[in-house]
Formats: C-alpha cells, sequence, structure tokens
C-alpha cells in the first residue's frame, strides 16, 4: 500500500544539507598603457600592498606591461618607486636610448631599454613568474592583439612597448608587434579570458569620454599673463627659439610624431572606456596636466596613483570576502590556451 507523501517525508530521512566549501577569490589586476603617466600604477601597486590584497594574475600593456612585469617578477612597489627615481631626469633617458639608423621604421630600437630590464629581474620565462601575467601588443599584419602569456618575458615587454614611430617594431616568431595600448589600453578582457580569476581591478590614465570636453576648454581659455618691457623680450626670444625646435623636432605638437599619438589617443579613449565597464572596480588616476614622457614627474604620478586606489579601497577589499568553491563555479573550470594571436 502506498503512504501518503507526508508519511514517506517522515519515515524517509532527508539527506543533509551540505554548506558550500568557501575559498579566497583569486584577483587580477589589469594596468593600461600611458607612458611616463602610468607610472601612477605603482602608486596604486603600493596601496595594495600596505593593505594586503592579495593579486593573482596581471596583465598589462605597454607601460602597464613593463610595470606588471616587475612586480610579477617579485619587485615590491618600494623597490620599483626607487627603479623609478634613478630616471628622475632626461639624461637618464639618454643613456638608454639607441637611434635606429636610418630612423625609417622607428627613431629607436629599444634594446637598451630592454637590457635595462634584464639588469633587475634577469631572463625569466612567463610562466615561471611569481605572479599569473599577460601582455599585450598589436599584429601589424593582421591588426588584432598578440597575448603573451608563456615565453620570453622580457621579448614580450619589449614588443608590448614599441610605440608606434617612436620605437623600431619588434618581430615575435615572425610576426611583427607595437605597443599593446594600440589594440587594448586597459586589458581586463584578457584576464578574463586567458587566466582563472574572479574578480579584476583596471586601472587607466586614459581619459574618459565625460573628461574631453572639460580638458580642451580649460586648454582654450587659459589667461595669458601680462609682462613687462624686459619680460616681453625674453619671452620674445624663447618663442622664437620655440618656433623653431618645432619645425624640426617631429614630437613637438602639431608635428608628426605628436599628430600620430594623438590619433592613437583618440581610439584608445573609447576602448579603454569600454574595457574598464568590464571591471569589478575601476580606477582613473588621469594626469590631465602632464605629458606621456615627464618622467621627472614620478613622485607625482606615484603618489596620484595611491591617493586612487586609496579612494576605492573600501570596493576593493570588498573583492576579498570568501565565495563559494562550487565544482560547476565557471572559475574553476580549466580555460582554453591562448594561441598567439587572440
Amino acid at each position: 500500500m502506498k503512504l501518503p507523501s507526508f508519511i514517506n517525508k517522515i519515515i524517509k530521512p532527508q539527506p543533509a544539507i551540505q554548506e558550500p566549501v568557501m575559498r579566497q577569490p583569486k584577483i587580477g589586476l589589469a594596468l593600461g598603457c600611458g607612458g611616463a603617466k602610468a607610472l601612477v600604477h605603482m602608486g596604486v601597486i603600493k596601496a595594495l600592498e600596505d593593505n594586503n590584497i592579495p593579486i593573482h594574475a596581471i596583465s598589462g600593456c605597454s607601460m602597464g606591461a613593463y610595470i606588471g612585469a616587475l612586480w610579477a617578477s617579485g619587485i615590491s612597489a618600494d623597490k620599483m618607486i626607487h627603479l623609478a627615481a634613478e630616471m628622475r631626469d632626461k639624461d637618464s633617458f639618454k643613456k638608454l636610448a639607441d637611434p635606429a639608423v636610418p630612423p625609417i621604421k622607428g627613431l629607436f630600437y629599444g634594446h637598451k631599454i630592454k637590457d635595462h630590464l634584464k639588469k633587475t629581474i634577469g631572463s625569466p620565462k612567463i610562466q615561471d613568474l611569481d605572479r599569473k601575467f599577460i601582455a599585450i601588443a598589436a599584429n601589424l599584419e593582421n591588426y588584432q592583439r598578440v597575448v603573451f602569456n608563456s615565453g620570453d618575458l622580457l621579448e614580450a615587454v619589449h614588443a608590448s612597448c614599441a610605440m608606434p614611430g617612436i620605437i623600431v617594431p619588434v618581430e615575435v616568431n615572425g610576426v611583427r608587434c607595437v605597443d599593446g595600448g594600440v589594440v587594448d589600453p586597459v586589458p581586463v578582457s584578457a584576464l578574463k579570458k586567458y587566466t582563472d580569476v574572479d574578480y579584476i581591478i583596471a586601472v587607466c590614465t586614459t581619459p574618459t569620454l565625460n573628461d574631453l570636453d572639460s580638458d580642451e576648454a580649460i586648454e582654450a581659455v587659459a589667461p595669458e599673463p601680462e609682462l613687462d618691457e624686459n619680460e616681453s623680450t625674453s619671452a620674445w626670444l624663447k618663442s622664437k627659439i620655440s618656433s623653431f625646435g618645432k619645425k624640426y623636432n617631429p614630437a613637438a605638437k602639431g608635428n608628426m610624431l605628436d599628430t600620430l599619438r594623438r590619433s592613437l589617443k583618440a581610439s584608445q579613449i573609447r576602448i579603454a572606456h569600454d574595457a574598464c565597464k568590464k571591471a569589478d572596480v575601476a580606477i582613473y588616476p588621469i594626469c590631465s596636466d602632464s605629458a606621456w614622457d615627464e618622467y621627472e614627474r614620478y613622485e607625482h604620478f606615484i603618489s596620484l596613483g595611491a591617493k586612487e586606489a586609496l579612494a576605492a579601497l573600501d570596493q576593493i577589499k570588498a573583492l576579498t570576502a570568501p565565495i563559494a568553491n562550487l565544482a560547476t563555479d565557471p572559475s574553476e573550470q580549466p580555460k582554453k590556451q591562448p594561441s598567439e594571436n587572440s
């Protein structure tokens, strides 16, 4: 005889509800491009270290790849800041210049910068680093991004930092590569696709869409100070010297390299905007009053990075709360390994 269902439930023991096993989430850090302005990443990293925020994986492009490689190799934020201080003047950078002759593909080869990095971290393989690491470059042959998550770290960073028009394109396995900021200025999606992170913190030095109009307006209406006769003569002489320099300096405002850089930035702003929307926390240490090559202002950049990271600290700490370690959790599933082009 079939018993009523409620009696079956009473007689038949019900399985105990198992509490899910908890684990610490894996947090990724996406570091964007920006030249000297990207030194803000050191300030962000310093704030993360000081507050014991565990970072499982790092992705970077251009200067973000350089700084990310240092940290993934075990170099502390304090050590990185010390390295930045050693490059505080333009004479220090002149020592790293290796002019390309003739300057057809770029002004410099970038080999001395690569050797300078080697003195600090040696010649490690990406897969052997303390943290998971991804460097992004751009493939000039098919216009795709190149994802480096294994192989020679120095070669990956060199390719990622090859600024178009400045550094000669870097050939890797027969592929011509340039600055990763061209295709992926804040590499959030690469971390999502090629690592097992649960959350991502993005650091963007590129102006937001909301910043554009205000920056141009401030620059356009800035008043000129009144000068006395002696100052006026001096200013006239300086303006003539400056005008001469602008005519023959390809990087001067309005000239070839400046035009190229600004054109790239115009596209980067929108790509970076979309990338940061995919991050769990986005930090914007933006220096609208600085140039990309002002490495002597390293203290200002680092301080700004730390300030913005600390402002977002409550959001960042929220990412460290334990999460369920479920077998069906996508983050626990093996991910497809990338090919060179993605």
